[in-house]
């Protein structure tokens, strides 16, 4: 999805290049969305590493 929106935001850079202010809200709103899924990724990738490293000390057990 991340990937995907990166793609639009360039395209709509392009418009915003060709025909102005037209395409500025959608690219702010692509590029919010954008960053709420980045941020998003980033709070798993923590979760992940938390729990990695919690199970890695033997104390999964303790949470199953």
């Amino acid at each position: 999805m991340i990937e995907r929106i990166e793609r639009a935001l360039v395209l709509l850079a392009y418009f915003i290049e060709q025909d102005g202010d037209f395409w500025v809200p959608m690219y702010e709103k692509f590029e919010a969305e954008h960053q709420e899924l980045r941020d998003r990724e980033d709070t798993k990738a923590r979760a992940r590493r938390r729990l990695l490293a919690y199970s890695e000390a033997g104390a999964l057990k303790a949470i199953r």
